[in-house]
Parts: C-alpha cells; structure tokens; sequence
C-alpha cells in the first residue's frame, strides 16, 4: 500500500528568513566571525546616518543588519556549542 499523504511542511519560525539561514550555512566556520563583525559595523553606520539625517531608510538597513547578524551568530551557536 503506497502512502500519498504529505508530510506537513515545517514551519519556519526563526527571526530571519529562511533565505538568509540557507546563505549563512554556507560559510566556513573560520568566516563567521568576520561576517559578524561586518553587521555589527553595518548595523552602527545605520544608526549613524539615521542620527543625522532622520531617514527612515536607514532603520531598515539596520534591521535587515541585525537579522543578518542573528542568523550568523545562531550558526555559530549551533556550530560550536550544539
């Protein structure tokens, strides 16, 4: 008897995309840090330009940073830790 059912599709429930999760998978443990690093420069030259000049375009910048920098930071985890 030949089962037909789906299995049901896991659910994404991260604070990052699915995207992002897959891309920084594929980076070499040795990177991680140094993309962590970039973010977190990334994410204060967004602070910087929303101080001065108000442009909500910058806070946006800085959360996509900080997603990217989650997500690095969980791979890391998971790479060292778990």
């Amino acid at each position: 008897m030949v089962n037909f059912r789906r299995k049901p599709k896991k659910i994404w429930d991260k604070p990052f995309s699915e995207k992002v999760a897959k891309r920084v998978k594929k980076i070499p443990t040795g990177e991680l840090t140094g993309w962590a690093d970039q973010a977190l420069f990334e994410i204060n030259r967004c602070f910087s330009g929303y101080q001065r000049t108000g442009e909500d375009v910058y806070v946006e910048e800085a959360l996509t940073g900080a997603e990217a920098l989650h997500a690095v930071v969980t791979e890391l985890y998971n790479r060292t830790v778990v």
